[in-house]
């Protein structure tokens, strides 16, 4: 095989992100790259040398949105920001939110709510409207905290901060509530703290990003999204070296799934005042790699099964059924995601009966098959 050509790849970040410059750099070394990341962490900072190719995140910086244009070399950007005619590649909003509002839905929440700043990123406002439409597909009842109007007025990041308190104690409680990312997601946190409202009992908390040192040293563990920030990185490098080569690159936007929910404290709980419907959710949460059956759960309670089964389509808003599927689908993608283990294996450590009854449920409920899925992600390592 002809090996490849040695190239030097400036990173203009702005927003730093240590999944994404992970995936960057997992990329160069395969290629054989030598990156400038000077400008990963900061910016006004001259190239090194020449560089042939750019990752970039726009909008970050008008001196980095000048830069990329005065440099005129194969750029990708990771982002939302449209500024200038290049590739993008960003998280799948859709995916993002649809996991946000079934973390919250499986957890019996009626209400559900966002943080919303306003921030002047089309990423955000994007993001807004998924979650908004997510909530709403599954029967749920949306809550907005909308900062934006007071951030049009440039406000002191105080005055924002004392509306998020003010709302919080003025809406409906249990309350499951999201962050556009895991900074927000933390003051969210602080604000319940100072206004006495107990997290996750009265309100449960989800960032999206799962940086792991926002994350876990949270005042509370913070539950978070994995929007596949190393696959976001690792996708843009990949791109880049096919435009180095000149090979055509599409202009549609790439975007990568999520990997899933990291359940943390911030979260871990069920907002269900129906005693016997609690019951069977945390026994399918516990057994739910084992061959139960909808049956099997109902008969460890002291109700009917008919009027169990009314019971949690009341309260969660689906069947019984459905429960133990979408955990078994979930941890079969945690698996697939995580490990080369056979599919069969990961079939039956999932709970499902077989192969078959596993590729019909995951085609249904992601309109792939478990080998496309696999091969996707296998491809982002």
């Amino acid at each position: 095989m002809e090996p490849r050509p040695f190239r030097r790849v400036l990173l203009l970040m702005g927003w730093y992100a240590v999944g994404i410059h992970r995936g960057i750099a997992r990329y160069a070394r395969e290629a054989g790259w030598s990156l400038d990341a000077m400008a990963a962490h900061q910016t006004d900072t001259s190239p090194v040398w020449q560089p042939d190719g750019v990752v970039c995140i726009l909008g970050v910086s008008r001196w980095m949105d000048r830069l990329v244009k005065t440099l005129e070399l194969p750029t990708v950007n990771i982002g939302y920001h449209t500024t200038q005619p290049l590739t993008r590649i960003t998280a799948d909003n859709r995916l993002v939110a649809a996991l946000a509002a079934e973390h919250f839905t499986q957890r019996g929440f009626k209400h559900i709510a966002l943080y919303y700043k306003g921030l002047f990123n089309p990423g955000e406002s994007e993001r807004r409207k998924a979650i908004e439409q997510a909530v709403a597909e599954r029967g749920r009842q949306f809550h907005l905290i909308d900062a934006s109007v007071i951030n049009r007025r440039k406000p002191t990041p105080e005055a924002m901060f004392g509306l998020l308190r003010r709302t919080l104690v003025k809406l409906p409680k249990p309350l499951g509530i999201l962050g556009w990312m895991d900074d927000t997601a933390v003051e969210i946190i602080t604000a319940c703290r100072m206004e006495k409202l107990r997290v996750p009992e009265q309100v449960a908390v989800l960032g999206i990003g799962n940086d792991e040192l926002r994350c876990e040293f949270a005042p509370v563990p913070l539950s978070s999204i994995d929007e596949n920030l190393e696959g976001i990185g690792y996708s843009a490098a990949r791109i880049l070296d096919r435009k180095m080569r000149g090979n055509p690159v599409s202009l549609k936007p790439v975007l990568v799934p999520p990997v899933g929910v990291i359940t943390r404290q911030s979260s871990d709980i069920l907002a269900i005042e129906h005693v016997e419907v609690a019951t069977v959710l945390r026994n399918i949460w516990t057994h739910f790699r084992e061959p139960i059956s909808a049956q099997y759960v109902a008969a460890n309670v002291p109700m009917s099964y008919r009027r169990l089964h009314d019971a949690f389509v009341k309260h969660v808003g689906h069947s019984i059924s459905d429960e133990i599927l979408q955990h078994r689908l979930e941890y079969a993608s945690k698996l697939m995601t995580e490990t080369d283990d056979k599919l069969e294996v990961i079939a039956r450590a999932s709970g499902f009966s077989s192969i078959n009854h596993f590729g019909k449920a995951f085609l249904r409920k992601n309109r792939t098959t478990p080998s496309v899925f696999r091969k996707y992600v296998h491809n982002q390592k």
